[in-house]
This record gives C-alpha cells, structure tokens and sequence, in this order.
C-alpha cells in the first residue's frame, strides 16, 4: 500500500470516527499550504566553470495537506504529505499527549529539536531557504520527545532513529540514532520586549552506507528551492559517531525582531581521526508598514508570524565552514573534495496580506571557495514567493 492510499485511508477513518463519536468531542481540522517560487540568477565565471550555468525559472517549494485531530484537553494528532515535485512524503506525522500547556509528550515524525530555527516551518522563517549554517539541523525523524517549560525556562529532548528507517529495513544495514535536546531561558520577556538565550546538544551515531561502511554527510545547496544544484558538500564515509551544538539568541523590541545561531560539530571516525566544522548566521528584521509586535511562541520558543497586513524588511549574514584543514591536508580525502567555505549577504521583504497569504522577495549574494580550487564561485539570487496557508 502505498502513501497516498494510507493518507486517503487515514483521513477517511479519522472523519468517519469524528462523525461516530461527536459526543466524545474528536475535533478534526484540514490543513494545507501552497508555496510559489520564482527565481533568476547571476553568476562569475568560476561559478560557471565549476557548478555550470544555474537556470532561471519557477518552482514549488511546498505544496501539502493533512489534518490535526484533537481528543478532549490532553490528546492531539497532527499528519501532513507533501506532494511537491509530484512526488508524496510524509512531513508531520505525530500523537501528542499533554499533561499539562506546559508539559508534554509526543512520538512520531518530526522536526528534531535543534537551535531556533527549528522552531519555525519553511513558511514562517525570514529566509525563502533555511540559512547555510543550518545544515546541521536534521530535519524530520522518527522519535518520542518530552516538552516542559515555565515562564523562564523551556526545554525538549527526544531521543530518534535515521533517515533510513522510513525506507529502509534493518536486514540491510544497522541504522543510526540521534539523541538530541534544546533549552532556553528567558531571563527578560515581557509582552512587547525581551530575549531569550539557548543551547543545544546533539550526539548522532553514524548511518549504514548498505556497503559495510557508515557515513555522516552534509551538503549545501544555493539559498533557492529552484536551481537546486549544490554549492559544495562533504561525506565522511568512515564516520563512527558525531556529536554537534548550537547556540542561540533572539531577542524582541516591539516591531523589530534580531536572531542569531552559531554552530560547531566534531566527527569522530575511524581509528581516532576527527572532523570539526562550523557555521554562523544572524538576522534582524522589522515591519516598516502597519507595524504592530512581534508575539513571543512560548510553546516552540519562537516567534508568530504578523498577518494584518504588515510589510516586514529582512537583513542577514551567514557562513558555512566545511573545511578541517588538518584533515584535508593528512588523511584521505575521499568524500571530502567538495567541501568549502559559503558565505551570504542577504536582504527580503515580505507582505503578509492576512493570515492565509503571503509575498515574499529574496535577495542573496553568496560566495563559496571550495577546498582546491583557486577561484572563489560568486552567485546572486533574486527569488519571489506567493504562499498560502490555512
């Protein structure tokens, strides 16, 4: 069976059951979003030479359905498919049970809690495309999480499984794990000003690569959802374990929001040798028409979207460095020529029309030298975004 006919099956039980069991008060709501993207690109001749010509055109960033489901104060579902690049996958797909608001546990698939940008879906970050430096958020895993948190503290760690176990079975090859938690403390926030500060941990133990090897890998494309060719990459095959951290700030003054991460990871591999790399952005932005405060999520950590009409300009900065020069220069350097350093500049502007619908332009300008190559690739992307959520 596939995942189209199991999502058909698991909405058309979930409304039959609604409509069984109303006085047992099941409340199912349908969800969706739609996200555009229009870009064009510039390049230097290095880019050219060493990526080939990126090409102009339109793209679906996201495009998804599903539902959430609630059972009384204390039970809550949520499951989402994509359906972008006509091909089906699943994104949220979770039970949640709360004791409480403020505590929480929940199993299935989903974001694994890693640094602020975590907090926030494609939709609702300041940039069209996650910054560089974000790589080593893992995205979505399947895994059980506990949330707990007062007015000053909040914190979330889960425990999860690989990529692998969504496609592949484990006669094939051992799966890897992650363990991972996040916690924040908000020493100051009140409702139109404040901060927050955060760290993360993460310990990832390395995947099958099915040939009897394992690996941990990382690659970056340019910051756009429609030329989606790779700026630069790293695969280290003779991976053992991994273990990375962020560290967070944000902070909110009425109409202008400032958000930072920085980010280091340390592989060890095979016979002792190790791997360390790093990343960094910030970004500030501040609604400049019909201006009204940013309201602190206190259930993510994060911050809501305005949805009044407001027009809101976006400033930022990022590196990616995927480059140990120590490792580079002594060890074998299979899997790890295309790595490199990538930086950007970047600039947007985004009018949010109301709570369902969005504009959203992008401005990039990013550089990557690549670990021996004597030309530094310089690209430039102007992107533009209709969205549609409900």
């Amino acid at each position: 069976m596939n995942i189209k006919h199991s999502l058909l099956i698991a909405v058309t039980s979930l409304s039959a059951l609604t409509a069984a069991n109303a006085q047992e008060k099941v409340e199912v709501k349908v969800t969706g979003r739609a996200l555009f993207d229009a870009a064009t690109y510039s390049q230097n001749e290095a880019a050219k030479t060493q990526d080939g010509t990126m090409n102009d055109g339109i793209g679906i960033r996201d495009m998804r359905i599903g539902f959430k489901a609630y059972y009384g104060d204390n039970w809550y579902f949520r499951g989402d498919a994509s359906f972008t690049n006509n091909k089906v996958s699943l994104k949220d797909v979770y039970l949640q049970y709360s004791f409480n608001k403020n505590n929480f546990i929940r199993a299935g698939h989903y974001t694994v809690p890693f640094g602020l940008s975590s907090s926030y879906s494609s939709a609702s970050k300041e940039y069209l495309d996650e910054p560089e430096a974000n790589v080593y958020q893992p995205g979505r895993r399947i895994g059980i999480m506990h949330t707990i948190s007062n007015d000053h503290i909040w914190w979330q760690y889960g425990a999860f499984a690989d990529n692998s176990a969504l496609t592949t079975s484990t006669d094939k090859g051992a799966q890897g794990y992650t363990v991972a938690g996040r916690l924040v403390w908000r020493p100051v926030l009140t409702e139109g000003a404040g901060f927050h500060i955060g760290f993360s941990g993460m310990h990832v133990k390395s995947e099958s690569d099915l040939k009897g090897g394992s690996h941990i890998a990382y690659s970056k494309k340019y910051l756009t959802a429609v030329d989606k060719r790779n700026a630069m990459s790293l695969d280290l095959t003779d991976a053992r374990w991994e273990n990375k951290f962020t560290a967070e700030f944000q902070g909110i003054f009425h109409n202008v929001q400032v958000s930072s991460q920085y980010y280091w990871s340390h592989v060890n591999r095979v016979g002792g040798n190790a791997y360390d790399t790093k990343g960094f952005y910030v970004s500030a932005r501040g609604m400049i028409i019909n201006p009204v405060d940013y309201k602190y999520n206190y259930v993510t950590s994060g911050i809501d979207s305005p949805n009044s009409g407001n027009l809101e300009l976006m400033l930022g900065y990022g590196f990616l460095d995927l480059i140990d020069n120590n490792a580079l220069t002594s060890l074998n350097i299979a899997g790890m020529a295309g790595a490199g350093k990538m930086t950007d500049y970047s600039a947007g502007l985004s009018y949010y029309w109301n709570k369902y619908v969005a504009l959203r332009l992008n401005y990039h300008h990013m550089q990557v030298k690549q670990w021996g190559q004597s030309d530094t690739k310089k690209v430039n992307a102007l992107q533009l975004r209709v969205q549609y959520m409900f």
